[in-house]
């Protein structure tokens, strides 16, 4: 098995149903449950051909994927950001898409920021990623950023 992917035939034998609660659960979580509290849960992207009669009907166009992956997910780790930075515009399309659900769009940071050079002094490509994303408004999750395989402590000040 590939990272993080199944075959056909292992997919339809997987049991996603949730186990049981455990007891210990009651003695570890007395009191009142955290108000507020949300769990999101969602993948990293929404165009996947090989959900098509499982998550996806089976004719869904691929124009419509992000559409019936809102339907049943309230959130998604967004790596398109992380290879272009998309204006206002394209953005509000995506978030249309999620109007009138508890939905997010976890952005990831453009990698021209987090993967070339220094992550310092890069005020304009950062400004302009941000310029896209806050089209989101109220979609918007938290955006992630993730460095390079190469990134290491010893340039921790690049964080500052």
């Amino acid at each position: 098995m590939d990272f993080g992917r199944v075959t056909e035939q292992e997919l339809n034998s997987i049991d996603f149903s949730l186990s049981p609660e455990p007891v210990f659960n009651k003695q570890l979580l007395k009191g009142n449950p955290a108000k507020g509290c949300k769990v999101y849960v969602g993948c990293a992207k929404w165009g996947r051909t090989e959900w098509l009669g499982k998550i996806y009907p089976l004719k869904t166009k691929e124009k419509d994927f992000l559409h019936c992956y809102v339907q049943h997910y309230n959130c998604i780790e967004l790596n398109a950001t992380h290879y272009k930075i998309y204006g206002a515009g394209a953005v509000e399309k995506w978030a249309a898409q999620a109007a009138g659900k508890d939905f997010l769009f976890c952005p990831k940071m453009y990698q021209g920021v987090t993967h070339k050079g220094n992550l310092t002094g890069k005020n304009f490509i950062t400004s302009e990623f941000l310029r896209g994303v806050t089209a989101f408004k109220n979609h918007l999750g938290p955006i992630f950023i993730q460095v390079s395989e190469t990134y290491s402590p010893k340039r921790k000040d690049d964080l500052v």
